[in-house]
């Protein structure tokens, strides 16, 4: 028999405070797992894979933690709606460090594939994050608090990046996954400590139908199905060049040198990441949220250009800052406009399932661009993203009135 449903949360943490936890969380995660992208190629070549073959296992080995993971992202948040969110927050940040680990002693290829194998267990904690703090925070303020936690992401990754790039070319990339094995733990416990939830059993539908639930609250909603395909498009256009910028700078300084410039690089645009999460963040509570996410979503595709284009490691860089400034705030646009038009009873598994088109770009873009660096080189995988954000910003333009309206109701 159904059951009456109850919101089962409640957090007695101020919104301020709980923003401030898990952007440092989902930065300092984001920061570690970041590495297992960046210096993929530097691994490869340091167990002895030849420039070839290490274009063709990027890609592919990119993907292969959303190839696993992605089957159980919808279950996460109809499992918190039934037995509270922090485990199943904490559960990813445990897996990590056991992942990093492992990483940190791999020796050939196959140990290290089981560590990023791993991690695909480790998705769905970010959205159950935006469901609690949707929740929590005033509605003049979701947007900011959203925008922090997202550009949080990253910015991890471009500061990790930084250091990371510095520590390979000082230490060697697996003392790098040894301290993010510490980092993780860290994460983990500061989660552990720190984040209070107040959580109540009440009585729920079978999993099965609450799954259900979700994902026709999703089908049924104009808004969800239209930030859902955008978003699949802005995140193959990142997905499919970001696991191809550790290649694209090692042709343009050479390999030797290529692990501390991928540091600077991340560090430059880690200072844009930061100005525009915070500028992109306000402009939304004054201009409105789907009137600067088309006007960011319009820029998107010529500032992929550039990337293509470059001919020295400098307007790399210029090119990739620009790029980090403003795609942070796309995402999290995306996610306000969807947090503010679900039901709160559906809100958590919605939400939870928000990262699955993320997902699904993570395991097509990489593999696709690593069928396009192997026949046509590096470089045109800086045009394909061009094209896949240019088809996002048709999308979320062609159905502006049928969630405008939807919006209003």
């Amino acid at each position: 028999m159904k059951s009456t449903y109850q919101l089962p949360l409640t957090n007695p943490q101020s919104w301020q405070l709980l923003t401030l936890l898990f952007a440092l969380a989902n930065f300092l995660e984001v920061a570690v797992v970041a590495h297992f992208v960046l210096f993929t190629p530097e691994f490869l070549r340091v167990i002895g894979f030849a420039p070839d073959a290490i274009n063709a296992w990027t890609g592919p080995m990119s993907a292969l933690a959303f190839v696993i993971g992605i089957w159980f992202v919808p279950f996460w948040g109809v499992l918190a709606d039934r037995h509270g969110r922090k485990p199943l927050i904490l559960r990813s940040h445990y897996i990590e460090v056991v992942a990093m680990a492992l990483a940190a002693f791999s020796g050939n290829v196959w140990l290290y594939v089981i560590a990023r194998s791993l991690t695909g267990f480790a998705l769905g904690n970010t959205g159950l994050m935006y469901a609690s703090l949707t929740e929590v925070a005033p509605k003049n303020r979701v947007a900011l608090a959203l925008g922090l936690v997202n550009g949080s992401a990253p910015l991890g990754s471009l500061v990790g990046g930084l250091f990371g790039g510095i520590i390979v070319a000082r230490l060697g990339v697996h003392w790098l996954f040894g301290l993010d094995a510490i980092i993780a733990a860290i994460t983990a416990l500061i989660l552990t400590a720190f984040y209070r939830e107040t959580f109540t059993p009440k009585p729920t539908t079978p999993i099965a139908t609450m799954l259900g639930d979700a994902l026709r609250a999703v089908i049924h909603s104009p808004v969800a199905v239209t930030i859902f395909v955008a978003n699949f498009f802005t995140s193959a256009a990142t997905f499919l060049a970001f696991p191809y910028l550790p290649v694209r700078v090692g042709d343009l300084v050479g390999a030797l040198n290529a692990p501390l410039t991928i540091g600077i690089i991340q560090g430059v645009a880690g200072i844009a990441t930061l100005a525009g999460s915070m500028v992109g963040g306000g402009l939304a509570n004054r201009v409105g949220v789907r009137r600067l996410l088309i006007a960011l979503m319009t820029l998107a595709p010529l500032l992929w250009l550039p990337m293509f284009f470059a001919r020295d490691v400098t307007e790399l860089t210029i090119a990739w800052a620009i790029l980090s400034a403003i795609n942070p705030s796309i995402s999290s646009l995306m996610f306000t406009i969807v947090s503010l038009n679900i039901p709160a009873e559906k809100r958590g598994a919605v939400l939870s399932m928000i990262y699955l088109p993320l997902n699904l770009a993570f395991i097509i873009g990489p593999s696709s661009a690593a069928i396009i660096a192997s026949a046509f080189g590096v470089p045109p995988v800086f045009l394909a993203s061009a094209a896949m954000a240019l088809i996002a910003t048709g999308i979320f333009v062609g159905n502006w009135t049928r969630t405008s309206a939807e919006e209003r109701g």
